[in-house]
């Protein structure tokens, strides 16, 4: 009984997030909630991006992982541009972190993420993250094409996870963080025109 309530309990938690959680973005180059796109042209791909994992453990890890990355890429580049939008999108992504720990207490999955700033277990993420930050720190168009190709794997990277999971909590979730992506999107390629 006590495993029911705490399930119930996990899964209210994330509804009420779910409901109350902002994502959106205001600010210059804010926007409402964008429509699925090609990717930009204007956004530079990093050179080498590995799959994400398949199993649901590895994936919700690698999930919360991807959107500390994004948070810490955005933090860096406010710290070195000064740009609204960096702090804006930056706050909306520990949103997004919030949103994926109570799934993963939830299903008794470790929260593999470090309190350093750039610093990931996941060697692929690190690389990513690497790669991001030389790229927005060469200018600050390049710092917006960086937050282009970050929102854009995001938003690939979920939209593959919605198509496999049956799961109803995590399938509110990923629908939260794919929203959110999308605003992202628009607000960083609305810099971009």
């Amino acid at each position: 009984m006590r495993r029911s309530a705490t399930t119930y309990a996990s899964v209210l938690g994330i509804a009420l997030l779910t409901a109350t959680a902002g994502c959106s973005v205001t600010g210059p180059g804010s926007g409402g909630t964008a429509p699925a796109e090609p990717p930009s042209p204007t956004a530079s791909a990093p050179a080498s991006v590995s799959p994400a994992p398949t199993d649901e453990a590895a994936r919700l890890q690698y999930l919360i992982e991807e959107e500390k990355l994004a948070h810490d890429v955005y933090q860096r580049f406010d710290e070195l541009w000064g740009v609204r939008i960096f702090s804006n999108i930056m706050a909306s992504e520990v949103t997004h972190q919030q949103l994926l720990v109570p799934l993963l207490a939830s299903k008794g999955i470790a929260d593999p993420r470090s309190s350093t700033a750039g610093e990931f277990s996941d060697p692929d993420i690190q690389r990513l993250y690497d790669q991001l930050v030389q790229q927005g720190s060469a200018s600050l168009t390049e710092a917006y094409k960086a937050g282009v190709a970050i929102e854009q794997k995001d938003i690939a990277d979920l939209s593959a996870d919605l198509k496999t999971t049956t799961d109803a909590a995590t399938t509110a979730v990923l629908q939260r963080l794919l929203a959110g992506s999308r605003n992202h999107l628009q607000a960083f390629e609305s810099q971009l025109d």
